[in-house]
């Protein structure tokens, strides 16, 4: 790997200390290099706080001018709630800034590299793109495609099973493997669920097990099912009730994890409303109960939790399977 790899891998690792925390803002990291010396690096830390080249040069150990910036995501060049990051890499005398991808915010689109290339500096654009268009897939989906980036997962037992007859819950995955779940809640804008799960089950659908904010609870009920005392309407969290899935595409929310029972991913998968499906396998078995969805997918196993394998479900190409996670 070359030198300016690294340098943009690590404003990548950088970036993804942010996970849970900017949405809707995208995930970006920011390095300073003088000389072939790393002198400040920064990250996106909150939502409305400052961005990553701010921290970035804040951080900065010695003068910036002449120095190269690596920035995960084109520099802004709008006032939001902050000022526009190519302004600031011009008043700091950067004079030359590597990029991995462009913004496709329409605010944004190109105009960020523009400014920064009419004031003298000098930019490249596409170094470890495919990399940051993973990592920001859900952000570059809802401004490309005007729609949430949806993701599946479920557990199942060895047998096939995702809960014991007539509905009734069990815990299927380990301990280790409902923490990440957890962190995919949180680096997820919106939780969906069919309301058959929210009568079996009564869930909070939170982040209770790891830092972040809980997502905005999303239940299908067509025919007005949900019980008036389920948690997601009476402890304080923010929870939409819709009727039909075609209302998911107007929610304006970036990205939605679906936690929902077999026939709600199946009505969804049918509808081509998925980007990315996980399934948690574990060794237990349940010998009798409601079987997994049955998904037109084919399955990697890509890693193990305690005795869990998580399994990534293989998408056709298509518009709603355009990312891929890097090998």
């Amino acid at each position: 790997m070359l030198n300016k790899e690294i340098w943009m891998q690590r404003a990548f690792d950088l970036a993804l200390l942010g996970s849970g925390r900017v949405a809707p803002n995208p995930l970006v990291g920011c390095l300073i290099v003088k000389n072939d010396r790393l002198i400040g690096e920064g990250y996106h830390q909150q939502y409305g706080g400052p961005h990553a080249e701010v921290n970035a040069i804040r951080n900065a150990s010695e003068s910036v001018t002449g120095a190269t910036a690596f920035v995960t995501l084109e520099p802004c060049s709008h006032f939001g709630k902050t000022p526009p990051c190519a302004d600031l890499l011009i008043e700091s005398g950067i004079k030359e800034v590597y990029v991995a991808n462009l913004d496709p915010n329409p605010l944004v689109a190109g105009k960020g590299i523009a400014k920064l290339e009419a004031a003298g500096i000098t930019c490249h654009v596409g170094l470890l793109r495919e990399k940051g268009e993973w990592i920001n897939r859900h952000f570059f989906t809802f401004h490309r495609l005007k729609r949430p980036y949806i993701t599946f997962k479920y557990a199942c037992s060895a047998d096939g099973f995702i809960a014991l007859a007539g509905g009734k819950p069990t815990q299927i995955s380990s301990e280790l493997s409902a923490i990440r779940v957890h962190q995919m809640r949180a680096e997820h804008q919106g939780i969906l669920v069919g309301v058959t799960t929210i009568i079996n089950d009564n869930p909070t659908l939170s982040t209770r097990l790891v830092p972040g904010k809980n997502p905005i609870r999303i239940v299908l009920d067509p025919q007005g099912r949900i019980p008036a005392d389920a948690k997601v309407l009476t402890d304080g969290g923010e929870t939409m009730v819709l009727k039909s899935a075609s209302e998911i595409l107007q929610l304006g929310i970036q990205s939605i994890l679906v936690e929902g029972g077999a026939q709600t991913m199946e009505r969804l998968f049918a509808k081509g409303l998925v980007d990315e499906i996980w399934k948690i396998r574990s060794p237990k078995t349940l010998q009798e109960g409601i079987s997994e969805p049955k998904l037109a997918v084919k399955w990697r196993a890509i890693d193990y939790l305690g005795d869990d394998t998580w399994f990534k479900g293989i998408l056709k190409p298509g518009p709603a399977s355009t990312y891929s996670s890097p090998e």
